[in-house]
C-alpha cells in the first residue's frame, strides 16, 4: 500500500487526496537511528508532500523545507512530478516532548515543468504541528482554504489533504462541512482502511468522484553519475589531499545515509571523464 488516490466532490468546488505509505516509508527510514518523534515528524512531511505533489490539473514536483532553532535545524523532503520521494532530517539532542521545531520557516518550492512554472512560499513555522504550518502555507501563498490530516508511525506515514478549487466560492460552506467530515477520521482509519471503502463512507453525504490512483516510490538519486560528478566539483586538488590523508574519496548520502568510497584509480577515472562506480559501505 504504497499510493496515492484523488478524488474531486462533484458540484461541491473540493479536491482531495489520500496517501498511504508502508514500504516507501521504511525505506526513506531504513538507514537511519531517528527518535521516534522525529520519525512521526518525518513521516507527516513525506505524506506531506506527496499529497502537494499529486494535483489534479498540475503534478509538480515538491521541494518542502523547514529551518528552524528547535531540535530539528532541518527537515528536507522531495518528491518529483512521477512521485518518487525522499526525505531527511537533521537534529540537535532534545528532551522527549520538546516541541521540534523552535521558531523559524518553511519553504515551499513547485516546479510543474512549464515555462515560469517555478513557484516558492515562505511563511514563519506557526505551530508546532506541521499541517497547522501547511494549511497557514496554502492560505497566505495561493489563497486556497486547505485542510490536511497526517499521521505517521514506524511503519506506515499517512495524509488526507481537502482544498477549494481555484474557481469555487469559498462562501458557500461546501469546504467547511467537508472538514469536519475530514477531522473525524482516526489515524487508525486513515493509515489502514482501503481508499475505496474510506473515502465513499466518509463523505457518504457526496458525490464522490475516485481517479485512477497512482503508487508511490522511493528515489534516492544517488546514482553513479551523480555521485562522479560530486567527486569532479571537489577538483583535482582537493580529491588528491583526500587520497593522501585518508586514501580514498568517501562521500556519504544525507538522504539515504550510506557511503561510497572511491580509491586512487576510480577517483582518476573519474576525473577523467570515465565513469568507474564506488564501493558501498
Amino acid at each position: 500500500m504504497n499510493e496515492v488516490q484523488t478524488f474531486l466532490l462533484e458540484g461541491r468546488g473540493v479536491r482531495g487526496a489520500l496517501v498511504r505509505l508502508q514500504e516507501t516509508w521504511q525505506q526513506v527510514i531504513a538507514q537511519h537511528d531517528y527518535p521516534n518523534d522525529l520519525k512521526r515528524l518525518l513521516g507527516e512531511g513525506v505524506a506531506a508532500t506527496v499529497l502537494m505533489a499529486s494535483g489534479l490539473k498540475h503534478q509538480p514536483k515538491v521541494s518542502l523545507q523547514l529551518q528552524g532553532d528547535g531540535p530539528v535545524r532541518l527537515l528536507l523532503v522531495q518528491c518529483s512530478d512521477d512521485l518518487r520521494v525522499r526525505g531527511m532530517v537533521h537534529h540537535n539532542d532534545y528532551r522527549a516532548g520538546q516541541s521540534l521545531l523552535g521558531e523559524g520557516r518553511l519553504v515551499v518550492n513547485l516546479d510543474t515543468g512549464a515555462r515560469n512554472g517555478v513557484f516558492q512560499g515562505i511563511v514563519p513555522l506557526s505551530s508546532a504541528r506541521l499541517s497547522v504550518c501547511l494549511e497557514n502555507y496554502f492560505e497566505r501563498s495561493e489563497q486556497l482554504p486547505t485542510r490536511l490530516i497526517l499521521t505517521s508511525t514506524e511503519r506506515n506515514a499517512a495524509g488526507l489533504l481537502l482544498q477549494v478549487l481555484p474557481d469555487h466560492d469559498p462562501e458557500t460552506g461546501d469546504f467547511e462541512r467537508a472538514a469536519e467530515l475530514a477531522q473525524a477520521i482516526g489515524s487508525e482509519e486513515l493509515l489502514a482502511a482501503p481508499a475505496a471503502e474510506l473515502l465513499p463512507r466518509r463523505f457518504a453525504a457526496y458525490d464522490i468522484r475516485l481517479f485512477e490512483p497512482r503508487p508511490v516510490l522511493h528515489d534516492c538519486r544517488c546514482t553513479p553519475d551523480r555521485l562522479a560528478g560530486i567527486v569532479r566539483m571537489l577538483g583535482t586538488t582537493e580529491v588528491e589531499e583526500l587520497l593522501a590523508d585518508v586514501g580514498c574519496v568517501e562521500l556519504t548520502c544525507e538522504f539515504c545515509n550510506r557511503t561510497f568510497r572511491y580509491d586512487e584509480q576510480d577517483a582518476a577515472a573519474i576525473l577523467r571523464g570515465e565513469s568507474r562506480g564506488a564501493l558501498l559501505h
